[in-house]
């Protein structure tokens, strides 16, 4: 009797996760959650808010842009996983055009 291999099944190759579209995700991760708390204690204050806060939203701007950065040199890397920096760009793009808008629209009003 003929047995079969499992193990036939399974691809191993030699690709492995990007660090810089890890890095991107993360920064980008980083950026939206201090935004979230940059508005929140923004609207804690009435829109009354210090240079401290205001410091920290440019500084969250700041990061996803890095993040979108590191995200979009990340697709260009031959052996890595794509999924992570796609992810990392995306979440970046997504990020750094609603810090825009917000900047945008705070100088409107």
């Amino acid at each position: 009797m003929k047995k079969h291999h499992r193990a036939s099944n399974y691809k191993f190759t030699g690709r492995k996760q990007s660090a810089r579209g890890i890095a991107g995700l993360t920064l980008t991760i980083l950026s939206l959650v201090l935004g979230i708390v940059v508005i929140g204690v923004s609207v804690g204050n009435r829109g009354a808010g210090s240079v401290y806060l205001g410091s920290a939203g440019v500084l969250s701007m700041l990061l996803a842009l890095l993040g979108l950065m590191l995200a979009a040199k990340s697709l260009g890397e031959e052996k890595s996983f794509r999924a992570i920096p796609v992810a990392g760009t995306i979440c970046s793009v997504l990020t750094l055009g609603g810090w825009i808008t917000l900047y945008v629209v705070g100088f409107l009003m």
